[in-house]
Formats: C-alpha cells, structure tokens, sequence
C-alpha cells in the first residue's frame, strides 16, 4: 500500500519528466524554422535584436522576414532577443534559404513540406544556434503552463487528485502542445502566462480577495496582454469572477483593489504599446493592420465555411505539424480525440447538473463557480477567435492553447465525473496519446524532413529511359500504371543521374497533360521532393525522386495520362532543354502515367452502322461509320482487355494494304471495363490508287509483336465495308 501511494504521489512527476523527454524528441525532429510560423517569429526576434527597436508594419510591404508577427504584442520578442543577444546575426542567410515551391499550410499536399531547403551548416551554425535556444525557452514555458494546468485542476477538483493529473496527462502527451512547445512561438508566452493567471484566479475563488494575489494576477494579465491579444481575454472573465466573489463575501474593498491594481499594471507595463497602435495605425489593438499583412479573407465568413473549416480546426488542436501541412495520416487518432471531448462534454453537463442541484452547499457553489469562470474564459476566447479567423485564414486549433489551463481542467472534470466508480479506467486513453504523441516524431515529422540519399542502380522494375537536362539527366522511371479519378494523385519515382556538378538550383516540373496538351495538373518543385538542391548533389550520383501529381477535380473524359516532364532555372525562369545520350534536343519529354476514367465510359452509337462483331472475347464492334476519309468504330468491352492493344484500319488489294488509318484508342484498353462503350476515329490514308473497290478490315493487335485478337474471319481482320474504286 505504500508502494501504492509513493507511485502515486510520484506521478505528477513522471508526467512532467515525461512532457521534457518528449517536447526535446519534437525539438530534435523539426530542423530549424520548419515550426508552425517559426520562421517569421524568428524574424521577428532577429529584427529587435539588431535594431534595437519594434518593427513598423507596411501593407505595401508585406513579404518581410517577420511578416504579421510584427503586429504582435512585443514581450515575447523582447524577452527572446535578450536571451539570444550572444548569438550573431551577420551569417544566417547560408542557413535559410527559402523552398520556393514549398506548399505551407496544405496538409493535403504531397511533398515539399519544408519551408527552408536543408543546408550544409553544423547545428551550432547561429542561424541554428538561437532558434534551439528559444526552443528551450519555449519548452521552459510548456512546463510552467503544464503545472498550472495541474494546479488549476487541483483546485477546481481538490478532492479528486486524480482528476489533476489527468488534466496534466491530456495536456502533457497532447501532440500539437508538445510540437508548439518545442517551437519558437510567442503561444508559449501567453499561454504560460494567461495559464498561471486563471491558476491565481481559482485561488481568488477558494479563498477571497487577497492583496498580493491581487497584485500577482494584475501583474500577470498585464504581461499576457503585452504577450499576445489573446491575454486580453482574461480581463473581462477574471472581473466577471472577482464581482462575483465580492457578491459573495460582500467585499467590495478587496474588489476595488484588484480593480486598481489591474488598471494600473495594464497601464504602466501594457498600455503603452496599445498607444503605440493607435498612434503608429490608428487603432488600439493593431489587428487591422495584422490582416492586410497576414491577407484578409476573400470570402464572407459565414456559418458554412466556419463548419468547413471545423475539422482542421478540431484536428490542429491535437496535432497538424510543420508549416500546417503535416497531418497524422492514421485519422481514426482525430476520431478518437473527437470521441474523447464529447465525452468530456457530457460529462461537464452531468456534473453541471449535480452542482446546481447542490448548491445550497458552499463547496458545490463554489466549484460551479469555478467549472463557470473556466466556461467564461474558453467562450470569450472562442468568441475572439472566431472574430479574429473571420477577417483572416486563421481557423487553428492551437490558437485557443492560451486556455488550455481551463479547458484540460473541464475536459478531465467531465471524464472524472462521466467515469464513477471507474476512473482509474482513464489512465489508459492517457497512456495511449503517451504512445501516439512518442510515435508521431519518427514516424510522423522526420520522414517529411529526410533528405533522399543516392542509391546504387536502377531497381530492375523501373522503364528506362534517357533524356539529359543541362547537368541531370532522366534514366528511369516507375509509374503505377492504372485507371485515375479526378482529384486523385498519380505517385511517379523519377530516376536522375547526376552527370556534371551544378552552380544553381534548378527547379523541375511534372505536368499532367490531357489529350489536347493542356494541363490537369502540375508540380513545381526542387528535386527530392523540395530537399535537394541541385548545387548541392555530387556528379556520378543516382537518386530516385518521388512525387504525387495531382489531377485537377474538374478533370473529365476518359484518356491516357502523359506526364510532361522537365527542368527551368529557377532565377530566370528559362526552361532547360532536354537532349538525349548523343547531345541531339528531343522536344517534349513524356512519360505513359496511366489513364484518366472520370466515371463509366458511354458513347453514343447515334448514326453508326450497327453490327455485333466479338475479337478475342474481350471487345465487340458495335457499329461504324464513314465520312470521307473519316472512319469512326464503335466498341464495347465484353470483358477486361490484358494489355493496350491498337485498332488496324486496312483496304488491302491482292495481299497489300492500299489504305491505312491504325490508331490505338485515346482510353488505352487496359483500363476498359466490362459493358464500357467507347469510339475510335481513324484517318484513312492511301499509298496508292487501287484497281477497284477495296474491302476495309478491322482488328486489334498488340503493338509489341503484333499479335491479332481473334475474330472469326481470315487473318483476323474483319471486314466492315467496301470502299469504292477510282471514278
């Protein structure tokens, strides 16, 4: 039993080490500025550090190293340059150089994840060097904000320990909370603060007004609020509270006394830089100036597109990684966390229902008391949010972190109270997000950030080929070769032989092209997928380069897929031309990547000549018809064809063919279904003036080795008509 009880008394503890350990494994799996706005905070603090000074925003200027972050609250920013002031800033730039083709915030995309292109600096370069000493600082943070969460909840529930650490385990083992906190973030900042100040405001709740507590808390909102504006949610929910524990020990002096304290620690330690707002921009809080820089919303925002942008919001709570583009591929954790706050949620209203019922109870007042002002600060700060996201693309999960001290605390009061006598249960979904939040680093993060290494040869499934673009050249590739949908990605593994070093960094593109030649879809993209820069690859190197193309979701029609591949320089935007093994240009370089079918294929058979001719079992005739030197053939699948076979279109005279018109159908045969009708177009061309009437021939053969499916008829080639002679 007393082992029992030092386990347990041990446990906030572990759940500490446990939030280090891990948020130091997010540190060590994120390079450098690939955080969630980790380039531009770091921006941000670079600026003050050399100038001394805040940065003035300009909506002309938009594209700066610190974008909308220069519209922040500056105590984070002030108090990181103080902590990087050793660090020099004059040779950075080797260090950041920026993927110009890297696709932030698109979780969805494939590929070119990275917003910085890795480099070859040491980890102790300075660019390196102050963003993991802010990442430090970031996790120094977390753990303030981690043990607030845990007081927080201890005081709401201080009979129910457990309910405590469950607050802190759904806290610590939070992905996105572990990612954020091991980032250079000015999140951690506010959170850490605006956590300690509803921590102080519970305490104001079990114990009245106190003058040092009230001196804390003014100081404390005062700096969340020179943190970021999300601080300032904390000053109408904390007066909310404090009216009412006046009300409730009719002390109105210790009310007027956290009064004036807050109004005069805002003023003195915040309020000058809101006057800053409203002299620099004309408005206190700075936030329209943050939008035009940030880019405001091209749409209303209205109820439909809040409930569109609810899952990522939902899900960025719990974990959306890297530059917004990074998702936990297995979504049933997202279900699972949806699945947990429901719950929770119900819980909360159980519970709600109990203390109303016991509230002539002082402790029960008292704890609906507290389970309201937690309510308070999260609807205040929802209701802030939703007013920030409507202006600007902001619908982020994170963003409501600065409470996380109040919602955890009612998360783990509605599971303590919807579990009963079973509580204990909860430290298994607990320990499962313990799991998961370990797992994601290796298994979530580090693969998008790997640069791809070279190989030793081709692998023997791969279709050669060669066409050499300035100092690489395309030695292969693989492609799975099957039926697309539109808004489906065609995976493709490129093989580049690397024949001479390079000077630049040249970008290639990859583009879907449609029977007409226009584009259904294209990348653009460094190679590695955005991880290798071409003046960094060594001559006499093969690697083999992976992407996803994407199909345009208005794409339509059923067609072979060519996949239009090539190089341009990046600076200048001239492409590279492509020439083969002997230096001869080769135009366009196309490669067979499958075949587009946007739904069942049906062609009309109106005006075509109707016959039922089977070849091979496999496709019948249905019909034809002729225009001129036009002839149009109307098949059906019977069954699923084996290959890609070419339709022969033949007047032959004594054993020669006189007239010819072969084609392969522009939907290959090997992704035809059953029952699908489809039309073939033939140009007829003669070679010669035949005697007399020629018989024309249909069939299909293999263009391999022109093998004939058969058809009962000679040759298997049946004929469907008679052209007439010379007149």
């Amino acid at each position: 039993m007393r082992l029992i009880l030092s386990v347990k008394r041990q446990l906030p503890g572990l759940v500490l080490i446990a939030f280090v350990l891990l948020s130091l494994l997010y540190a060590w799996v994120t390079p450098p500025l690939e955080a969630s706005d980790e380039y531009w905070h770091v921006g941000m603090v670079d600026y003050v550090h050399q100038q001394r000074d805040l940065a003035v925003q300009d909506p002309d200027q938009p594209e700066t190293l610190w974008r909308q972050q220069g519209s922040q609250p500056p105590l984070y920013y002030l108090v990181a340059a103080l902590l990087t002031a050793p660090i020099p800033r004059d040779d950075v730039a080797a260090a950041r150089v920026v993927n110009p083709h890297a696709r932030l915030g698109e979780p969805d995309s494939v590929g070119n994840k990275n917003r910085i292109v890795p480099a070859d600096v040491p980890i102790t370069h300075p660019a390196h060097a102050s963003v993991l000493i802010l990442r430090g600082f970031g996790i120094l943070l977390g753990i303030i904000s981690l043990s607030a969460t845990y007081t927080a909840a201890r005081l709401l529930m201080p009979e129910q320990p457990g309910a405590a650490l469950l607050a802190a385990g759904l806290l610590a083992f939070n992905p996105m909370f572990l990612f954020i906190s091991a980032s250079v973030n000015n999140d951690n900042l506010v959170t850490a603060l605006s956590s300690v100040a509803i921590v102080l405001a519970l305490g104001m709740l079990r114990r009245g007004f106190d003058t040092r507590r009230s001196l804390l808390i003014a100081l404390v909102v005062a700096l969340a609020t020179l943190s970021k504006l999300s601080g300032l949610v904390l000053v109408p929910t904390i007066a909310g509270l404090a009216l009412w524990i006046a009300w409730r020990d009719r002390d109105w002096r210790g009310l007027v006394i956290l009064g004036v304290l807050m109004a005069v620690a805002w003023l003195v330690l915040a309020g000058w830089w809101y006057l800053r707002n409203l002299t620099l921009y004309g408005e206190l809080f700075g936030t329209g100036m943050m939008v035009q820089i940030a880019g405001a919303r091209l749409e209303p925002f209205t109820l439909a597109t809040a409930l569109a942008e609810f899952e990522g919001f939902r899900w960025s709570y719990w974990g959306v990684f890297g530059g917004f583009n990074i998702i936990i591929p297995q979504t049933i954790f997202y279900a699972l966390m949806d699945g947990l706050t429901v719950l929770a949620g119900l819980g909360l209203l159980i519970g709600m229902a109990r203390l109303v019922r016991w509230r002539g109870q002082a402790a029960a007042r008292d704890q609906l008391a507290g389970v309201l002002f937690l309510l308070a600060v999260l609807g205040v700060g929802l209701i802030a949010f939703l007013q920030w996201t409507a202006q600007t693309y902001a619908s982020q999960g994170r963003l409501l972190f600065p409470y996380n001290a109040a919602i955890l605390s009612l998360m783990a009061y509605g599971l303590w109270t919807l579990a009963g006598r079973l509580r204990a249960l909860w430290a298994v979904p607990v320990a499962g997000l313990g799991v998961v939040a370990l797992l994601i680093p290796f298994g979530v993060i580090a693969p998008h950030y790997a640069v791809p290494v070279p190989i030793a040869g081709l692998p023997s499934e791969v279709t050669p080929i060669y066409a050499r673009f300035g100092s690489v050249a395309l030695v292969g590739y693989q492609v799975e070769q099957r039926r697309y949908l539109p808004g489906e990605r065609v995976p493709v593994t490129l093989y580049w032989q690397v024949e001479a070093p390079s000077t630049a960094d040249d970008s290639l593109f990859l583009t879907l092209l449609d029977p007409a030649g226009e584009a259904i879809g294209t990348i653009d993209s460094y190679p590695g997928a955005g991880k290798l820069r071409s003046s960094r690859w060594d001559a006499g190197t093969l690697y083999a380069d992976r992407y996803a193309v994407p199909i345009a979701g208005d794409a339509s029609g059923h067609f072979a897929l060519r996949l239009h591949v090539g190089w341009w320089q990046t600076e200048t935007g001239r492409n590279i031309p492509a020439v083969d093994e002997a230096g001869e240009p080769i135009g366009a370089v196309l490669l067979d990547v499958g075949a587009l079918g946007a739904g069942e294929a049906s062609a009309s058979a109106e005006g075509f000549t109707l016959v039922s001719v089977d070849f091979g079992g496999v496709i019948g005739l249905r019909g034809y018809q002729r225009d001129g030197d036009q002839v149009a053939l109307y098949w059906q699948a019977l069954a699923k064809p084996d290959d890609s076979y070419t339709v022969f279109v033949q007047g032959i005279e004594e054993g020669e063919v006189i007239v010819q018109g072969d084609a392969p159908p522009v939907f290959p045969t090997r992704y035809w279904r059953p029952g699908e009708t489809f039309i073939t177009t033939h140009t007829l061309t003669t070679r010669r003036t035949p005697g007399g009437a020629l018989p024309l021939f249909v069939g299909w053969y293999h263009p391999s080795d022109f093998r004939r499916l058969s058809v009962d008829a000679p040759d298997n080639a049946y004929p469907i008509m008679v052209l007439p002679g010379p007149s």
